[in-house]
């Protein structure tokens, strides 16, 4: 059974790949209004400190993490 926070999680990344097209066009036609552009922008920022702080979660406590927050397993970034 999902957690709440992973039922938001899984809502903001169907949220985000309903928008991923319009956005991606807006961009490449160079019409997307710039209030737009910077609320995707925090919708992206808070799902990608969601997905870590879930993942740190999920780890195992011995697990390195380095200097970027990354783990060390998934090699340079």
């Amino acid at each position: 059974m999902l957690s709440p926070e992973d039922v938001d999680l899984v809502a903001g990344l169907r949220k985000v790949s309903e928008l991923m097209p319009g956005i991606a066009f807006d961009i490449v036609m160079e019409t997307l209004p710039a209030e737009t552009e910077r609320e995707f922008g925090r919708i992206l920022v808070a799902l990608g400190e969601t997905l870590s702080d879930r993942a740190e979660r999920r780890e195992p406590p011995e697990r390195a993490i380095d200097g970027r927050g990354t783990a060390d397993s998934l090699g340079p970034q």
